[in-house]
């Protein structure tokens, strides 16, 4: 039966009923009833979102209509939006290094002007014998025009803005820190599985490589696919449990990350893997080559299964996100340079990257090599940012100036170790952010320039006695007003 229980004492496992007009507590997967639910507090997208069997649901989105019976996925301080407020936390700790700056510079301004104002007051009266009253009148108007408020509000104000709108629009940036430095990026670069596309794999063709039927590999592969994580295992599990093979005993099993899986069948070792792992172990063939090369050149993702020698070859597909072009296109227009990184092989990556318009891609790449490529990329171009959804992404995003990952479905490393996460998987998303950075910042240069400029002429007529008490408080409290709403204009993406 079901009871009211408090959402700090549900655990992972556990099911939730959500019943219409109620919010959803906890992250979670859908194992029972439909409805549409609004997801806008997590994505920024106000259309309702159709959830059914299997679906992913997430704490604090709205179900309108219909109940749902979630199967929770997450306790109530591992939620996405947990995830998101500890984001923000970390925001309110890394302050911009021009935020930083204005505070130094007002705590030596604010006194330097309070010690001007004092000798423009006493000075002239002591020294020259001018009118007390009168110069006394004067330091008082120099004492206002010198107030650092305009100053000082004039980037965290702009600073505020930016990030609220952006977030508004699903980005979630964390921290001013990180506008700072997507303001100056020069080269992006890109995962290709999962970022540049879907990263749901599809076996689109399969062939045996010996005198052996095909089904007869496929219960092999389907025995090694079953001990693997990877999405690609995944794809060729789900193909051989359609064309009806059954797992066979495993005796051992080790992944090589970035290369394939080894696995001990029947006494025999097996192994499946991408090219370069057949080919570390001396298993490739003339005729394996021209085939994996004929494949790969369509833009195929193959995978071998061999022991000594090749025995079958699978080939996937993974769809480009159609997004993909218009935002490497909208980068190139901001003259930043694109670059795409793959575990997969050449063939394939330059087959990917033509289709998705990225200048320059690096293929056959192991986790730790993408972070190599990075910091490359970095003695290149100065400021280099990277997008990327899984755990092999971790170290690249955390070697780039400016990480960016995808809240929906990125590993929990990765989006812990990104700088900024996106709510939805739109890639237009960070050319969105980077023109909002350099707004951000241009906007930040307007007013410290206009309140300097401005205050420095004021200063100039109140010492020389054409500035009245009155138009330095208007002119003070105008300055301040401008500057702000100057500012806000920040917020508009």
């Amino acid at each position: 039966t079901w009871q009211p229980t408090p959402v700090a004492k549900v655990r992972v496992g556990q099911r939730i009923r959500v019943k219409p007009g109620e919010r959803i507590p906890l992250d979670g997967t859908v194992v029972a009833g439909a409805s549409a639910v609004d997801e806008s507090p997590i994505t920024g997208e106000s259309v309702p979102v159709e959830k059914s069997l299997g679906d992913a649901v997430y704490a604090g989105s709205l179900n309108l209509h219909g109940s749902l019976e979630v199967e929770v996925a997450a306790t109530a301080d591992e939620t996405l939006v947990a995830h998101i407020a500890r984001t923000v936390a970390q925001a309110q700790a890394r302050r911009a290094q021009v935020d930083r700056f204005i505070d130094r510079f007002a705590r030596v301004y604010t006194p330097l002007m309070l010690g001007l104002a004092m000798g423009v007051a006493v000075a002239p009266p002591l020294l020259l014998g001018a009118p007390f009253a009168e110069w006394l009148y004067r330091g008082l108007v120099f004492l206002v025009l010198g107030c650092p408020c305009a100053l000082v509000l004039s980037t965290p104000v702009t600073l505020l803005s930016a990030l609220s709108g952006l977030a508004r629009h699903g980005v979630v940036v964390k921290g001013s820190v990180v506008l700072e430095q997507a303001a100056t990026l020069r080269a992006f670069a890109f995962d290709k599985t999962g970022t540049l596309t879907y990263g749901m794999q599809q076996v689109e063709d399969a062939r045996s490589m010996d005198r052996q039927p095909l089904k007869s590999h496929l219960e092999v592969a389907l025995s090694l696919a079953m001990h693997s994580e990877h999405p690609i295992a995944a794809a060729i599990r789900n193909y051989c449990v359609q064309h009806g093979a059954t797992a066979r005993p495993l005796g051992s099993f080790e992944a090589a990350p970035g290369l394939g899986i080894t696995g001990v069948i029947d006494g025999k070792v097996f192994r499946m893997g991408n090219h370069r792992f057949v080919e570390q172990h001396d298993a490739c063939s003339k005729s394996l080559e021209a085939l994996l090369e004929e494949l790969e050149a369509q833009g195929l993702t193959t995978v071998v299964l061999f022991d000594y020698q090749p025995r079958a070859v699978f080939a996937l597909r993974d769809q480009l996100r159609p997004e993909a072009p218009q935002a490497m296109a909208q980068l190139h227009g901001l003259g930043l340079h694109t670059v795409m990184l793959t575990g997969d092989t050449r063939a394939t990556a330059d087959a990917i990257a033509q289709r998705a318009g990225v200048w320059e891609r690096y293929a056959e790449l192991l986790p730790h090599e993408k972070a190599q490529v990075i910091e490359a990329l970095r003695v290149r171009f100065g400021q280099v940012g990277m997008a990327g959804d899984g755990i092999n992404d971790a170290p690249a995003l955390a070697s780039a100036q400016v990480g960016v990952s995808f809240a929906e479905r990125s590993a929990d490393l990765a989006l812990e170790t990104a700088d900024v996460a996106l709510m939805r998987h739109d890639l237009t998303l960070i050319p969105t952010l980077i023109r909002t950075a350099r707004r951000a910042m241009g906007i930040i240069r307007q007013n410290i320039s206009l309140v300097l400029t401005v205050r420095a002429g004021f200063i100039a007529l109140a010492i020389a006695g054409q500035t009245t008490l009155w138009m330095a408080i208007l002119a003070d409290i105008g300055l301040t007003l401008l500057v702000i709403a100057n500012g806000w204009r920040a917020g508009r993406v």
